[in-house]
């Protein structure tokens, strides 16, 4: 894939012919210094930016020629993301947070449903005792959880996490890192982890190092990807 925009100073190639797979049930470190092109991929990989070259695939599928509702479907029904800010709603409780996927689905199961995956997803992340609290009345690792427990609401394919890490404390660091990457072998997701901690990165199922919007090393014992097509898929 390709993926070029225009800036002040002229064309700008954020992602250069990269081509890169997520494996279901495995997990990926994804890193590089800042401005190479991870948070760009991700944007890519969620469908929030489409590509100025190249194919990105679901399970197979071309997304290329999809309308925007239907990308809308895919990205709330098969792709879960977290973001460092959670985004989380503060006069909502935690489970009504975490069943937020399911008010903006056109045919929604009943709202009884809804509420027990919440709290299973909860209980699962070892916070189903918050279930009820509000997110400002938690810790920063307690309100990851419950973002974490948000993007699997709908059983995603793959999940994307965009420097989950950042803005934590060592500790609670250590401890969301321990959850993401653990994701895998409990929920038979993908996991793309966007990190800049070594630590972190040296426990991933594979590492994929990105310089100037291309794939730099890639590492570990996931198929070998390929820095001269241009595909995405998972």
């Amino acid at each position: 894939m390709r993926v070029e925009y225009p800036s002040p100073q002229g064309q700008v190639v954020a992602l250069r012919d990269v081509s890169f797979t997520c494996p279901a049930g495995t997990s990926t470190a994804l890193t590089g210094p800042t401005g190479s092109g991870k948070s760009t991929l991700v944007a890519v990989l969620s469908l929030l930016r489409r590509t100025t070259s190249g194919t990105v695939r679901i399970g197979g599928h071309d997304t290329a020629g999809l309308s925007g509702r239907e990308i809308a479907g895919l990205r709330s029904t098969k792709i879960g993301v977290v973001l460092a800010s959670f985004h989380l709603e503060t006069s909502l409780t935690a489970a009504q947070n975490v069943m937020m996927p399911w008010f903006f689905r056109a045919r929604r199961a009943p709202r009884r449903e809804a509420q027990l995956r919440a709290v299973e997803l909860l209980d699962a992340l070892e916070i189903g005792d918050l279930a009820d609290r509000s997110p400002h009345t938690m810790t920063g690792g307690q309100r990851h959880r419950v973002a974490i427990a948000r993007a699997l609401f709908s059983d995603p394919a793959v999940f994307l996490a965009d420097e989950p890490a950042d803005h934590l404390d060592e500790d609670a660091a250590t401890e969301v890192a321990t959850l993401l990457l653990s994701l895998p072998s409990r929920f038979g997701t993908a996991v793309v982890l966007v990190t800049h901690d070594e630590a972190i990165a040296g426990r991933a199922d594979r590492r994929v190092d990105l310089v100037g919007g291309e794939i730099a090393t890639p590492t570990g014992s996931a198929p070998r990807l390929a820095p001269t097509t241009t595909s995405s898929s998972w």
